[in-house]
């Protein structure tokens, strides 16, 4: 029995707290903006300090989350509604003159921007209403 090593418990999973989905689609979604650029801009010199800001500030939003941290759930939900919105505008507007590449990759960063932006608003809400951290009960929606 000297190879046996006992697993590791799970780490404990805080309540209405969705950071850790949140900063996993922020980084991906940075990696599918900084990898995909070259592929789906259309005037890469003008649009590339954008994309690289836009990453750096998705990075720096997913790094400072945290369940004590409510404003940057904000922040993260602003985010990713607004790059939600202008990666599916860019996708839908130049839908004709796209190649399938280009529209794929617009349409698969406005997606995570929309999941991303669905787990920043479920933290932020759940934050307003003091529940990040404590546990359901039964009974709580019954009438006294």
């Amino acid at each position: 029995m000297a190879d046996y090593y006992p697993p590791y418990p799970p780490e404990p999973r805080v309540s209405h707290y969705y950071g850790d989905q949140m900063r996993q689609l922020f980084i991906a979604a940075a990696a599918l903006m900084l990898i995909g650029a070259p592929f789906y801009a259309d005037e890469l010199r003008t649009e590339f300090p954008f994309v690289v800001v836009g990453a750096l500030v998705l990075v720096a939003l997913a790094a400072l989350a945290s369940p004590h941290k409510h404003l940057v759930f904000v922040a993260s939900a602003i985010a990713s509604g607004v790059g939600a919105f202008i990666y599916e505008v860019w996708a839908l507007y130049s839908y004709q003159e796209s190649t399938w590449v280009q529209f794929g990759l617009r349409e698969a960063i406005a997606i995570i921007f929309l999941i991303s932006f669905y787990f920043s608003v479920k933290t932020v809400r759940a934050g307003l209403t003091h529940m990040v951290g404590k546990h359901d009960t039964a009974g709580e929606f019954d009438e006294t």
